[in-house]
């Protein structure tokens, strides 16, 4: 190999990396300000929060689970002792429990 063809070897793999690099930073930068537009435009734009409901109407209602009846000082703990958020339903908890139950016995199986 001569070192003309090495040169120019070189120049072009510089110059097939600066496209990559000029393209790869112009597509991030565009993603950056896209994700400013769409904040900007949530905040102007905001949308309606749905309040979680107090007493659900449905299956998982009747549910009758370990933690689906708990009074006093327990009830904002779950069945693992850990503490539940505020806005969570025990009729949820309860559901997903016996979910989470009724797999494990069919798993076993």
């Amino acid at each position: 190999m001569d070192s003309g063809s090495v040169a120019s070897l070189l120049f072009e793999a510089g110059s097939l990396m600066l496209i990559g690099m000029v393209f790869v930073f112009s597509f991030l930068g565009l993603l950056i300000v896209g994700i400013h537009l769409i904040a900007r435009f949530c905040e102007a734009f905001p949308g309606e929060t749905a309040e979680p409901s107090a007493n659900l109407k449905g299956p998982s209602a009747n549910l009758k689970g370990p933690s689906a009846n708990l009074k006093g000082p327990s009830a904002n703990l779950s069945r693992n002792n850990q503490a539940v958020q505020p806005g969570i339903d025990g009729n949820v908890i309860a559901a997903i429990s016996a979910a989470i139950h009724t797999h494990r016995q069919n798993s076993k199986k």
